[in-house]
């Protein structure tokens, strides 16, 4: 099958819409529209579900999903290979991450690492734990970074360790001590982030059998801090994330003190681009310097 309409495919399958999968690609409509169609009668069965919103994949299609991927990273992989025998140095790669890491780290890395390898581009996805984990297995992605989680079949790099904070309005009780002991969370209002089994805060919480009062559920760390600065309770924050804010909170140190470790998540360093497994290097010296 044509690599070109695999990748296509995927586009498709991950905005649900041939005419935004075109603009992001630099096709019309009608091109994606004639590449689907071809890439359905070799496939024999229909790929795709029409309706007025858009696009999504039969069974038939989703089960390619996971093969595709694979096709595609050993092209992109094979690529690589011989563009760096020939000392060209060209490729892709593509990484997931946390907001924080993106925001505090992948510039400094990505602009270390090109100073040498200016040929190699960035396809750069933000997500969490379960998003990352997902792009990872599925080789969305060549390299997450993101928190440990036990029980994950990629293979884990350490580099971070990450301390988990108060955080608290500037006017608040807490606020005049050094160290917030977990057990206070113990029934007050509390700003959480959206509620999955591996996310820090709420495996600290349920580690202590801490129940606080959860007033409000947010998706996005910049809004739990607004949330915070307006006196609608405390939380519980990476301290990566609260790097250069300074606005109207407070951070303490809690007891027993707790991390997030974070790090580099791949399927395997052997399959891993030439770019990629450079790339690590890079990171590695960075972020435990």
């Amino acid at each position: 099958m044509d690599l070109k309409k695999l990748n296509v495919f995927l586009t498709v399958a991950d905005l649900g819409n041939f005419t935004k999968a075109g603009e992001a690609l630099g096709y019309t409509q009608s091109g994606i529209t004639q590449m689907m169609k071809s890439l359905e009668h070799e496939a024999g069965v229909p790929l795709f579900i029409k309706s007025h919103h858009g696009v999504k994949l039969t069974e038939e299609g989703l089960s390619l999903i996971p093969s595709i991927r694979n096709l595609l990273s050993a092209s992109e992989t094979l690529n690589q290979e011989i563009s760096f025998m020939k000392g060209a140095k060209r490729g892709t790669i593509k990484i997931g991450a946390f907001t924080s890491c993106t925001i505090h780290w992948l510039p400094a890395i990505i602009h270390n690492f090109q100073t040498e390898y200016p040929g190699i581009v960035f396809d750069i996805d933000e997500g969490d734990e379960k998003d990352i984990a997902e792009w990872v297995n599925s080789r969305k992605v060549d390299i997450g970074f993101t928190s440990y989680q036990k029980n994950q079949t990629y293979h884990f790099i350490p580099v971070y360790d990450d301390p988990m904070l108060a955080v608290m309005p500037k006017n608040h009780p807490f606020a005049k001590y050094d160290e917030i002991p977990i057990e206070w969370y113990e029934g007050v209002p509390v700003i959480a982030s959206e509620y999955t089994y591996v996310n820090e805060m709420h495996q600290l919480l349920r580690t202590y059998n801490v129940k606080p009062d959860i007033k409000y559920t947010m998706s996005n760390d910049s809004s739990i801090l607004s949330m915070v600065e307006h006196n609608l309770g405390i939380s519980i924050l990476p301290k990566l994330i609260l790097r250069g804010r300074i606005e109207n909170f407070e951070a303490r140190p809690l007891l027993p003190r707790a991390n997030r470790k974070l790090g580099m998540a791949i399927i395997s360093f052997e399959e891993l681009s030439p770019a990629a497994k450079i790339f690590i290097k890079y990171a590695r010296d960075y972020l435990l310097d």
